[in-house]
């Protein structure tokens, strides 16, 4: 497996993905950084972990958890997007082929990226508003 190690220049939309990506990220950590103080000791959980308890209580802070596994699976493949002849492609690459189809993988993890991005602050938001109550049905 000879792949060209080529550098695939970053398209505008590119550093905007990445750029929101960190943006969401960023925004998670402080939305719950702000709201922090205002949730109570205990809080709901419904993703099963660690309690094992399908709609447990919690300490508030296993909410910091979930951020931190985002921004680890986010970093990881950010970094990994660096090295696009190490992933695995259906058919021969070449230096024919090799720039069309590292920019179509990395452009594919980069979106990747920014959906885990947008998971883990609707996550944090819907976390947020069940600890302090607002979502409550009446």
């Amino acid at each position: 497996m000879n792949r060209p190690k080529i550098n695939i220049k970053k398209t505008r939309l590119d550093k905007s993905i990445e750029f929101l990506t960190f943006f969401l990220l960023l925004g998670a950590a402080l939305l719950l950084a702000i709201w922090y103080a205002q949730l109570p000791e205990r809080v709901p959980i419904h993703f099963n972990w660690p309690t094992k308890d399908r709609n447990g209580m919690d300490s508030k802070n296993v909410l910091w958890a979930g951020i931190l596994i985002f921004c680890l699976l986010t970093v990881g493949i950010f970094k990994l997007n660096q090295y696009p002849w190490i992933f695995n492609y259906p058919f021969e690459i070449h230096e024919g082929n090799a720039e069309r189809h590292y920019r179509i993988a990395t452009r594919l993890l980069r979106w990747l990226n920014l959906l885990l991005a947008i998971l883990c602050i609707v996550l944090t938001v819907l976390s947020l508003l069940d600890g302090l109550e607002v979502s409550k049905h009446q």
